[in-house]
Parts: structure tokens; sequence; C-alpha cells
């Protein structure tokens, strides 16, 4: 069958904050954009969503144009189809809304409609950390032994001939089999070369089990593992077992369901506190990312003894807004603040740490 037609799907990563959820200035600026584009607006209609999340469709003289933004990742995901092979108006009118929303990073594919397709790659996952970077990683799938969306997000675990078993969560990837024991390392060793005794401690994330696993090692009396999602650590206990070993199921642990701020609100008197929580919270709550770190590292403190420690994964090397941003919270609430770079294999990059006392 011949193509009969022309679609561009495009997401727009890290667009600017102002026009996201405003649903009558993209209406105005996608009308504009069309006629400009000679499309034929047919008709156009708009939807906002509450609390965020505006829709638009246009009908043009060729078939539709179509716009879903998500404000608190700051992203738009894009559609423009055209019953014709000739893309030049299509690619005219992206470079228009390029302009408009001003994303950072742009990922496209051109699909001819008509002839059979293919959308998934099967054998290949990219993670979409790279994406609000100038860059991306593609991970060969020797074999998938996990894909499922939980109530929180999709899980993936796949097997790779260099970084063995990873974890992936909505694509991002969290860890590997092959460099596991850095990462967890350079959470832990800030902790451990003070040498003091390790009483209470609370592990924030780290559902696949590699930050327990290690500092169960130096006998703390009880570490409380803080997750959201009980699934991911339910399919890191049967799939990653190289990473975790046996260390949910030891005696000192206490998992806990939970989210990390409502588990701070009601538990206090630790010695250490672990956040392996995402720094780009944006892409999961409401809340504008600032002010969630400073409710969360307001909370941290409060739950710390006296002398207590907190060490978190921090970003990729090259995120140095998210670096930027950690540099002028952490000394409102904490002191002796390190930073220190480490290679992560897995995520074929520089990773960056930090560690620090309460103020």
């Amino acid at each position: 069958m011949k193509p009969l037609g022309t679609q561009i799907i495009a997401e727009f990563i890290y667009c600017s904050k102002n026009i996201l959820n405003d649903k009558e200035a993209l209406e105005r600026e996608l009308k504009v954009g069309i006629e400009r584009c000679g499309l034929g607006l047919k008709s156009l209609s708009g939807y906002k969503f509450d609390p965020v999340g505006v829709t638009i469709i246009a009908i043009i003289s060729q078939s539709h144009v179509g716009i879903h933004t998500y404000p608190e990742a700051r992203h738009a995901s894009i559609d423009i189809f055209t019953c014709s092979t000739d893309n030049s108006q299509t690619q005219k009118l992206l470079q228009f809304l390029k302009n408009k929303l001003k994303p950072r990073t742009v990922r496209v594919i051109e699909v001819l409609r008509g002839n059979p397709l293919e959308i998934k790659d099967k054998d290949w996952i990219t993670s979409f950390s790279g994406a609000r970077r100038g860059f991306e990683i593609r991970y060969h799938i020797k074999k998938r032994l996990l894909s499922k969306k939980t109530k929180y997000q999709r899980i993936d675990i796949i097997d790779n001939e260099d970084f063995g078993r990873m974890l992936f969560l909505d694509k991002e990837i969290q860890i590997g089999e092959k460099g596991a024991h850095i990462y967890n390392s350079c959470l832990t060793s800030p902790i451990i070369e003070t040498k003091k005794s390790l009483g209470k401690v609370a592990i924030l994330g780290g559902g696949d089990g590699g930050v327990l696993n290690e500092l169960l090692i130096y006998n703390p009396k009880i570490i409380f593992l803080v997750d959201i999602d009980s699934e991911v650590v339910e399919a890191s206990r049967k799939y990653l077992k190289g990473i975790c070993k046996n260390a949910f199921s030891d005696p000192r642990v206490r998992i806990v369901t939970d989210d990390a701020n409502k588990f701070l609100e009601k538990n206090h008197g630790f010695d250490v506190i672990i956040y392996d929580l995402t720094m780009h919270p944006e892409a999961i709550t409401n809340m504008d990312r600032v002010e969630f770190f400073n409710q969360m590292f307001s909370k941290i403190k409060k739950s710390l003894n006296e002398e207590g420690m907190i060490t978190l994964q921090c970003c990729s090397e090259f995120d140095t807004a998210t670096l930027r941003l950690l540099k002028k919270l952490l000394p409102k609430y904490f002191k002796n603040i390190n930073f220190k770079t480490g290679f992560i294999p897995p995520y074929c990059e520089n990773w960056i740490f930090a560690s620090a006392e309460v103020k």
C-alpha cells in the first residue's frame, strides 16, 4: 500500500514554563502557526485539565494537529498529520512551535502513514535521563525480564551484555549489576568514614536494595527502607539478587511502603538519612522543584539527631542546574557539605554525590 500521508510525532523536553498551562495562549499560537504555514485551519478546540495540563486539537485542511502539555514536567507532546508526502509545511509548523515553546531538547520521529509500521523498538531501551541534557544513551536488551506499569511508574528490568541486569523506572536508568557497588559505596562511604556507630538509619528510595545491602555490612541496629512503590522492591527481590543479595530479608531491615515526605513527618531520631530519590520531582509532583527540596531538606533535618548526617545522590556532572540548586539550598539546613564525583559504569558518565551534617 502506498503511503497516504506524513505524521510527525515530537516530544518537546524542558520547555519554557510560561505557556504550557495557558490554554488561551496555546490556542492563539497554534492558530497563528497553522495559518502562517498554509495548512488551512478548519476548527480548533482546547481543554485545560485540573490542576495542570492542556490539550489542543486543530482540524486542518488535510488532517490534524495535536498538542498535549505536562507543565509540571515542562514537557509537550506534539502530533502533526497531513494527507501528503510533502512534509515542508509540517516541518515549518514544527519549527514554529519550537520557537514558541522553547524546548531545551526535541525528540522527533516521522512516519509515512499507510505502510506497515512498528513503533516500539523491542531490542533497545533509551534512558530518558540524558534527554535533559544534550545526549541520550541506548542499551541493548539481551533479554527483557520484566516490563510492567505500576500505580506510580513503569518498571523495566533487562539483561545487557556489558552491565548485566539493569533496572529502569519510567525509562530512566537506576542501576546495573556491573558498577552497582560504586554507586552504593559513593552513598555509604562518607558515613563509614566518620567511624561512628550506626543506630537508626533511613534510606529514602533505594528500592533496588543495593544501598541497603552495602550499609548492612557495617552492622547498623535498624534500617528503614522507604519506597512508595512496593512493586519495585518485589521486582528487585526477584530479579536483582546480584545487587540486593538477601538484604530485604535481614532482621535489621524495616521496609516501609510510603511517601518519603509523610514518613519523615512521623519518624525522627535518625543517625543517618540517605536520599536515593529523584532530583527531578517536577515530573511526578505538581510542586515547584525549589519548594519541594526546601520542604524535603527541612523535614530531613528535623528527623535527624543533633549530630546526624545526610548523604544523597545528586546528578550527572552535566546537570549543572541541579548542582547549582543543591549548592544554594543545602547550606540552609546542613553544614560541612562535601561533594564528590564517581564514574558509574551503567550510567556511562560521572555522577555527583553529597554528604553533610545537621546545622
